[in-house]
């Protein structure tokens, strides 16, 4: 029950999030599942990344959340889908570092087993602007079912990322 209440508070806040009309941005991953722990396959996902929403009590010297909605797959039938928030925080003209958290819906296939179907998303990546309308990125995650079951292994994966604006800034 309380892991149903994080995914539906998170699809509140992010249903209520007056998504501007500034063009979104579409991210394409790929790379290598499970990483740390002997490899769980090869790993392509996709995400949808919405204009940075400012909130009246958020403070200023923190970037603006950027929602987020994505899905991965592995070679090994394992799917996770995702809804959550990401910061772009600039290091000089060019690179970005983008921490970012998620809350999704986990299916193990002939993969690993997470302990439960709702597991989180921690991620970074570290990411070269290639121009004013994409970026490519190195991205490191961490899944886990915040001891949400018995069972809390979780794995990490590293991905190559490219993203592109969607329409013309």
């Amino acid at each position: 029950m309380k892991a149903s209440a994080w995914i539906l508070g998170l699809l509140v806040i992010l249903a209520a999030s007056p998504l501007t009309a500034a063009p979104a941005e579409l991210a394409v991953s790929a790379g290598q599942y499970n990483v740390l722990d002997g490899g769980g396959g090869a790993e392509a996902g996709v995400e949808l990344r919405f204009a940075p929403q400012r909130f009246q009590l958020w403070p200023s010297f923190i970037p603006d959340p950027i929602p987020v909605v994505g899905a991965m797959v592995t070679s090994k039938s394992l799917a996770y889908g995702y809804a959550g928030f990401r910061l772009d925080y600039p290091v000089g003209p060019r690179w970005l570092v983008t921490p970012g958290l998620a809350a999704g819906l986990f299916r193990k296939g002939d993969g690993r087993d997470l302990g439960g179907p709702v597991e989180f998303r921690s991620s970074i990546e570290v990411a070269w602007r290639l121009g004013p309308a994409s970026r490519l990125g190195l991205a490191f995650y961490h899944l886990s079912n915040a001891v949400l079951y018995h069972h809390n292994p979780g794995s990490e994966s590293l991905v190559l990322s490219w993203t592109q604006v969607l329409g013309s800034r």
